[in-house]
């Protein structure tokens, strides 16, 4: 009987921990959701060819500015439109998405940790900014929206410590 208990006592402890080791691999995966500088695959510092390679496979270029600023139209459930500016090395510098109007809605806290993001509200337009570090690059993420569960845009963009301004 001693040994029966035992073994069902270890059953259980050996139950906990993998509940444990679950959740554990949930958190890590959100939070490495939330905290990528990447929106549907194109990164910051790509190569403009490699980010052009990825957006045509899920989407058609609409309109390019300049040289250093695209914008895709893209077949996405969520995003209408991602918007690509380059630097002058033609490296992804930032990365928008524009939310589907109809479309599934995106909540704020799946693209940017709205406990730790600086949030403002000015007249029924909310943002929340947060800066990061990813390797060698630090980034900023801003989500806009009018509405307080949800966002209209969001945007990783390329921290440059000449720029005055994140925004």
């Amino acid at each position: 009987m001693h040994a029966t208990k035992r073994h069902k006592r270890h059953g259980t402890i050996w139950r906990i921990h993998l509940f444990l080791l679950c959740f554990l691999c949930l958190f890590v995966a959100t939070a490495e959701a939330k905290g990528r500088p990447e929106i549907l695959g194109v990164s910051l510092m790509m190569s403009r060819e490699v980010a052009q390679a990825r957006l045509k496979t899920i989407g058609r270029l609409e309109k390019e500015e300049r040289k250093r600023q695209e914008v895709w139209a893209v077949n996405d459930r969520r995003v209408s439109h991602i918007l690509v500016g380059y630097d002058t090395d033609y490296r992804v510098r930032y990365i928008t998405a524009i939310a589907r109007a109809g479309g599934p809605r995106i909540r704020y806290q799946e693209v940017v940790d709205v406990k730790h993001a600086q949030r403002v509200n000015y007249q029924g337009n909310y943002k929340f900014t947060l800066e990061a570090r990813r390797g060698q690059v630090a980034y900023v993420t801003i989500a806009h929206g009018r509405d307080p569960q949800y966002l209209d845009s969001y945007s990783v963009k390329k921290v440059d410590p000449n720029e005055k301004e994140i925004d």
